[in-house]
């Protein structure tokens, strides 16, 4: 068993065990994607009424929070033994991250985020592509319309 088996599941399946992919830093010590998941969304501003003739504006007597719908940027990467299984892993994972309604689990967080993939920005190969292990990372947006918290 892999240390990087059991971080991520996105609908009830574990990304590194099916796909080899998994959530990447830049650097050793990084929490950029832990952080992406955990930052709160924006408030939705409340009502508010200003009359000419009042100083301030009128709100309502019980404020009821809500949120706007949130972007999430994860780094992944993938590595592999050869191109050709490199190949077939990502562009796996790619279609399984584009076929609709994602339920994404970090059981460290004890959190699950429903989300869909918006789009993919930022491939980086880090090795050859025809050497004896390939390696590359990319940055995947996600969009939270009922942002969790």
């Amino acid at each position: 068993m892999s240390i990087l088996q059991g971080l991520l599941y996105i609908n009830n399946t574990d990304v590194y065990q099916q796909y080899g992919a998994f959530l990447s830093e830049d650097k050793a010590g990084d929490h950029t994607n832990y952080s992406a998941l955990l930052k709160p969304a924006t408030m939705k501003p409340y009502v508010a009424v200003s009359f000419r003739e009042e100083n301030g504006e009128k709100l309502p007597t019980t404020l009821t929070p809500k949120s706007e719908a949130r972007d999430v940027t994860l780094q992944f990467a993938i590595i592999a033994a050869s191109a050709s299984v490199f190949m077939q892993k990502y562009t796996s994972f790619m279609q399984f991250l584009k076929s609709g309604w994602l339920n994404v689990n970090v059981p460290e967080t004890g959190k699950t985020f429903k989300m869909y993939c918006a789009s993919c920005s930022d491939y980086d190969q880090l090795t050859p592509i025809e050497g004896n292990a390939v390696a590359a990372k990319f940055k995947v947006k996600f969009r939270e319309p009922n942002p969790t918290f």
